[in-house]
């Protein structure tokens, strides 16, 4: 990578135009970003102060720099042709970078996100896999959105006990790489999509050769046969539900059996292919201090699959929770929602979001190898300001200083490892803070102006 780090970075010197952005090794190869607006065919053509090439990398600062107004992170950035390296002002208003985003839609953010996230899922391949297998973990979360007719209309509103949400929410739900903790794939929806519906789309496209680890909420019998029927050394691994019956097949160790479980008629229905019953492995245990736990999964081999490794290997799971906290708490600072008023600027958003989520998570693992720590040791908030920091400075430094920034930004990453989790540490599932006593605000149905 270095030789052609150098390289890049020799091109870089003679182009005035070139944000820091472009400097990351991560995205060196600006091609992807042309390709994927090709896909779509929104190549700019004519000459404009914001083409669409610097629109997708400003979804994807937008991300980057939640705390910043757009108009803001276009200029800190310097994605504004015909401006001067380190000049104050912007060149476009917000209605111009308004109009761009919605010239460019979602569609090339999209399929920026599929090639980055294939291809930096293969470049760290390595520390992802288990008995041959690539380990992901499924999940699903909501974001809030702002609070308009069309946002509404388009993702829908959740409901309590309390009256409608204050804000419309998106479903999304998405599949992340164990031990790299890149997202590999990601869909969304409204919230009349269940989690299991939007995971449909993602067990079509699963990979050969992996290992799915998913809650219990995921748990469809018709969704496991398919995994594993139509593919290679496909797998999956579940908590099961606390009513799971099934028929006892074969004893293989203590907590350890093989039982036969009956998939629903509903689903031999809408899928005539199922069997009517469907092999599992069981696996029972208990942590000290919690409940006696059961796991499900298609491992079915106890000599090449090892109990205590599955059991152990469960809980690695948690890892996507973490994951979509650092997509909430630290990339979006808390805010109460994203920033886009119309559906197809949400789905533009969230799809950089993703990219700029994955972004700072490969820079993480790249620092986590030469520290030589896993990446779960490395600081996302930290890593995320120093990135922040790199971005802002390359466009304020000379063309010449963009090696030696990138060099500073690297070590800056390796010095941000965290101290190893204590393992034997356990909390109870209770609430931290009890719920305000006053009324909630109404939800008024008009739009603002």
């Amino acid at each position: 990578m270095g030789t052609r780090l150098s390289v890049d970075l020799n091109d870089v010197s003679t182009n005035p135009h070139t944000i820091g952005l472009e400097q990351l090794p991560t995205v060196l190869d600006v091609q992807w970003v042309r390709e994927a607006l090709e896909k779509k065919g929104k190549m700019s053509i004519r000459r404009r102060n914001l083409p669409n090439e610097l629109v997708v990398w400003l979804v994807i600062g937008m991300a980057l720099y939640r705390h910043r107004a757009i108009d803001a992170a276009a200029k800190h950035l310097g994605l504004v042709l015909g401006g001067r390296r380190g000049a104050t002002g912007s060149a476009v208003s917000s209605s111009a970078i308004s109009q761009a985003r919605q010239r460019v839609g979602s569609g090339p953010l999209k399929a920026l996100f599929e090639m980055l996230s294939a291809h930096w899922a293969e470049q760290v391949r390595e520390v992802s896999l288990w008995k041959d297998l690539k380990l992901a973990a499924i999940d699903g979360s909501t974001l809030k959105l702002p609070d308009t007719a069309k946002n509404e209309e388009r993702y829908g509103r959740p409901g309590s006990g309390r009256g409608k949400g204050a804000y419309p929410q998106a479903r999304i739900v998405g599949v992340l790489a164990l031990g790299s903790r890149i997202m590999l794939d990601f869909v969304l929806g409204g919230l009349d999509l269940s989690e299991q519906t939007l995971s449909r789309r993602i067990f079509e496209k699963l990979q050969d050769h992996t290992l799915m680890i998913l809650d219990r909420g995921f748990i469809n019998y018709g969704a496991f046969v398919r995994i594993v029927r139509d593919g290679v050394e496909r797998h999956w691994l579940s908590r099961a539900k606390s009513n799971m019956r099934g028929d006892l097949i074969e004893v293989l160790g203590a907590g350890d059996s093989l039982m036969e479980l009956t998939t629903s008629a509903q689903s031999r229905v809408q899928d005539p292919t199922l069997p009517n019953t469907l092999v599992v492995r069981v696996l029972e245990y208990q942590i000290p201090g919690f409940r006696p736990q059961r796991l499900i999964t298609s491992l079915l081999d106890p000599e090449k699959y090892p109990a205590k490794e599955i059991i152990k290997l469960y809980h690695e799971r948690w890892e996507i929770e973490l994951s979509y906290a650092e997509i909430k708490t630290d990339t979006l600072e808390r805010r109460e929602s994203l920033r886009s008023k119309t559906p197809d600027g949400v789905e533009q958003e969230i799809w950089g979001l993703m990219i700029a989520y994955n972004l700072v998570r490969v820079m993480m693992d790249e620092a986590a190898q030469r520290a030589g720590v896993p990446a779960y040791r490395m600081s996302f908030h930290n890593s995320l300001l120093a990135v922040r920091d790199f971005l802002i400075c390359a466009w304020f430094v000379s063309p010449g200083s963009l090696p030696k920034l990138l060099r500073r930004l690297e070590q800056d990453l390796e010095l941000l490892v965290l101290p190893d989790r204590r393992h034997e540490r356990h909390f109870p599932r209770v609430v931290k803070i009890k719920m305000s006593k006053f009324k909630k605000k109404p939800v008024i149905d008009r739009e603002f102006p």
